[in-house]
């Protein structure tokens, strides 16, 4: 059975958004970003669904999300640095999907997230940190994210693409030739 989508999964800050979208445009297909999609089906912030409901909400939310997204076809969707997490949602996009990995060093991903923050993105912070240091706090944060993950990323992904030495556009051109070589997406 041919798989109808690309799914990207990765650590925030490893560039799934802007990846996905320069994927997209190479294999001619709609670019999906699930926590854009989120957040405009519940009019709030992500940042705001985990202050004021808390992760496993945000979590449900994110699986019913993903299972309308997966209804469709020859897309690129971005995920959730934390979609993997879900049992359900691994199985769905990988029933439904070739999943892709960006895999970026943890000072990579730290420095993006810090450039976010003075850029004004709000990202809700995954794990406690003491407040003293927030840069500090950050690759604090992305280390211990990566500790409980990675193995899930790997063992979740048919395809991994480094993205430490590569821009956006030299990751998606690489990644549709992998999965043109594939040949197990409906083209």
């Amino acid at each position: 059975m041919l798989k109808k989508n690309v799914y990207l999964i990765g650590a925030r800050g490893c560039g799934k958004s802007t990846v996905g979208r320069l994927l997209a445009l190479e294999l001619g297909w709609e670019f999906v970003d699930a926590d854009s999609v989120l957040e405009n089906t519940n009019g709030r912030s992500i940042a705001d669904i985990f202050a004021t409901d808390g992760e496993a909400t945000f979590r449900d939310m994110e699986h019913d999300i993903l299972r309308k997204i997966a209804s469709h076809s020859k897309q690129v969707v971005a995920t959730g640095g934390g979609v993997i997490l879900g049992k359900k949602n691994r199985k769905i996009m990988g029933v439904n999907g070739v999943v892709v990995w960006l895999q970026a060093d943890e000072n990579i991903l730290a420095s993006r997230i810090w450039e976010d923050r003075l850029a004004g993105k709000s990202r809700p912070p995954l794990t406690p940190q003491p407040g003293d240091d927030p840069r500090a706090d950050i690759l604090s944060e992305v280390k211990a994210v990566l500790e409980v993950r990675t193995t899930i990323y790997r063992q979740s992904s048919e395809i991994c693409c480094n993205v430490d030495n590569q821009t956006p556009l030299e990751a998606a051109k690489k990644i549709a030739s992998d999965l043109r070589a594939m040949n197990t997406l409906e083209f």
